[in-house]
């Protein structure tokens, strides 16, 4: 006797585990194709899991069955890096820019002067900000499903390392930036300024991410099934039944690309 979730799950995770071993063996010939001078102008072998349907024949022995699991709570995940790609994008305005003038020559002409644009510039500030904002939000993105902890809690280790790596690649490498840096600066500012901006940005993290919890605990339904056929032939036409499931192997995205 088993529970149905547990025998579909087990066919769709061998499916999955079917197509890795497929494409791990089919990596591993390209040394072979590549080192053999009459296989060299061959295609590699390759197999891609198509669309198939499946039949399973089962008898109920207990539907009174219920499971408490715990899933991530993807409106919640999302609202969340919503949130704190703007709050990420402010943080980095507060900690990277100042550090960087500190560093900088205190005599820049106003025309070459990027920071005193984004200081005393409302729309310079703002624009800088939606552009970090949006570049935290596509990195938190890739890195979805290792933003939630098991507990629930935000993995604040990927967060630090998201906004350091914004912080250097999209401030420090910002064009107008970068060249302010190249004329005005020392040769190793912008690893100065990344050292200095790091123990701000993880003091502040705890603050920007207390309330967030991005698991959900859910009652699922169950049934204990049989699908032995010695158990099953023992059981009425009656009280047998048959799942067909069709499956279509497909890559899913988290978010839309409107987000």
């Amino acid at each position: 006797m088993a529970q149905l979730s547990t025998i579909v799950s087990s066919i769709l995770r061998d499916m999955v585990y079917a197509q890795h071993q497929a494409n791990m063996y089919a990596i591993s010939l390209e040394d072979i194709y590549r080192k053999n001078g009459r296989l060299e102008d061959f295609a590699m072998p390759a197999i891609a899991l198509g669309e198939m349907q499946l039949s399973l024949r089962y008898g109920i022995a207990d539907s009174s069955v219920e499971i408490e699991q715990y899933e991530i709570n993807y409106p919640a995940l999302r609202e969340m890096a919503k949130t704190f790609s703007r709050a990420g994008a402010t943080l980095l305005l507060d900690t990277v820019i100042p550090s960087l003038k500190q560093s900088l020559a205190h005599n820049i002409p106003a025309e070459d002067n990027y920071i005193s644009s984004i200081e005393n510039d409302p729309l310079v500030k703002r624009d800088l900000s939606a552009y970090l904002s949006h570049k935290i939000l596509k990195r938190l993105q890739v890195d979805a499903t290792a933003i939630a902890k098991e507990d629930g809690t935000v993995n604040q280790d990927i967060l630090k390392k998201i906004l350091m790596t914004s912080a250097e690649e999209d401030i420090l490498y910002h064009d107008d930036i970068s060249d302010m840096i190249l004329r005005y600066g020392s040769q190793n500012i912008k690893a100065s300024v990344l050292n200095a901006v790091a123990p701000l940005i993880e003091q502040a993290l705890p603050a920007i991410v207390k309330d967030a919890n991005l698991m959900r605990k859910r009652l699922m339904p169950s049934m204990d099934v049989i699908v032995n056929t010695d158990e099953l032939s023992k059981l009425p036409d009656e009280a047998i039944h048959t799942l067909t499931f069709k499956i279509s192997p497909q890559s899913l995205k988290l978010y839309s690309t409107d987000e």
